[in-house]
């Protein structure tokens, strides 16, 4: 775990720094300040304390902060974009394509605009451009689960958790004010042009707040701490979520260090049976048969921590997608902010026998999907965690005739 010094002190210094830029004090006074108390100081630490301060007073302007930031590089020559990473200028590596993404965005954003500004003009003028433009910011949904399912499990490992919290929160109200603004635009022009105005333009501005965040806070922290192995862990799950931009072509990635069993625990595992239920299986016959049953399994231990998912598919082609990244992630940390809550709620009721079970279903394209969670106990009683199965009934829906008795 990298060491991270949140120190009391250090914030409320920092914040006052920036309270005392954002009330337009003179750089060359509070430069002198920044000087005294941030000469120790390294731009992992800045940026990670200063998005305490941020969880804590969303008032705080990046105006502010890129001053801040700004001051600091001109006495110390440390930029927080300029932290080198090895492979990372390769056009394939992540944090290339995370950037590539945010320039797509901010693209997408202006020329929206554009779109909006004519229209309110004269609203005579069409509106299909607008909402292709509009179809196509769509794809920031990719962006942000991407983020939030790959980048944040690996921050958490590091003992990073206030940055994942409030982004991932920020994010879904941008999905909000995304998908509220987008419906607003297909009714033009039954509804009054300056709420779709008013509508985008929150879009617009916390979209360009999240940009701002990923530069200055997401992109400089992971790249302070995250290995080479971890770049490609993000690299080799990234396609599951897809991308704003083309996808990228992986060959830059090195090939990591052979982890496999040896012949010998290779023989075992496919020899040595153990005792499952009523019988004997091999570990490799357990694991195939975990992975042919017609359910997607994920299982929580006793400590909520993440620790087994079945591959019936491939993560791309999941109901609920998850991937090797996410094993070991504390589960409160695996569902949105808002989410959270609900969550926790009915895990400490299947514990303590409340429920024995929780179902929910709902369509999903053609798929009618059933998700159960159920509490786990062993034959002394004792909980062992939480299972989660999750299946598209839907093919039930639609047999053809009420008895089949006899094979094909």
């Amino acid at each position: 775990m990298v060491q991270i010094h949140l120190d009391i002190k250090l914030i409320r210094t920092i914040k006052e720094l920036l309270l005392r830029l954002q009330d337009g004090e003179s750089e060359h006074l509070v430069k002198e300040d920044v000087a005294q108390h941030m000469q120790q100081v390294n731009t992992l630490d800045i940026a990670l304390n200063m998005q305490e301060i941020l969880y804590r007073d969303n008032d705080i302007t990046t105006s502010a902060i890129k001053q801040f930031f700004n001051i600091y590089h001109s006495l110390y020559g440390q930029a927080i974009h300029d932290i080198a990473v090895a492979n990372a200028d390769h056009p394939s590596h992540p944090i290339q394509i995370l950037k590539k993404e945010n320039e797509v965005f901010e693209s997408l954003l202006t020329r929206i605009n554009r779109h909006v500004d004519a229209i309110e003009k004269d609203q005579q003028q069409p509106t299909d451009p607008l909402l292709e433009e509009m179809q196509q910011l769509g794809s920031l949904y990719s962006h942000y689960n991407r983020k939030e399912k790959l980048y944040f499990p690996i921050l958490e490992r590091y003992g990073i958790y206030t940055l994942s919290r409030t982004m991932w929160a920020d994010d879904d109200r941008i999905r909000t004010l995304y998908k509220g603004t987008k419906r607003m635009m297909e009714k033009i022009p039954d509804v009054n042009f300056r709420y779709v105005k008013e509508a985008f333009e929150d879009l617009e501005q916390a979209c360009k707040d999240m940009i701002f965040q990923e530069e200055y806070f997401l992109l400089p922290i992971t790249q302070s701490i995250f290995k080479e192995a971890d770049w490609l862990a993000i690299a080799k799950e990234s396609n599951v979520f897809g991308y704003a931009v083309e996808e990228p072509q992986l060959d830059w990635i090195p090939e990591p260090e052979s982890e496999g069993a040896t012949k010998d625990e290779n023989d075992t595992r496919d020899t040595e049976h153990l005792r499952f239920g009523g019988g004997y299986l091999t570990i490799n016959e357990a694991n195939h048969i975990l992975n042919n049953l017609p359910l997607e399994i994920t299982f929580v231990d006793k400590n909520g921590i993440f620790k087994y998912f079945n591959e019936l598919v491939e993560s791309s082609e999941m109901m609920f997608i998850r991937t090797p990244t996410s094993i070991g992630r504390n589960v409160a940390m695996c569902h949105p902010p808002k989410s959270m809550k609900k969550v926790m709620h009915l895990i400490h009721d299947l514990k303590e026998k409340r429920r024995d079970s929780e179902s929910m279903w709902f369509k999903k394209k053609d798929q009618f999907v059933h998700v159960t969670y159920k509490g786990l106990f062993d034959e002394n009683d004792e909980y062992l965690g939480i299972l989660e199965y999750v299946q598209d009934i839907q093919p039930f829906m639609d047999l053809p005739r009420e008895v089949k008795r006899e094979l094909s």
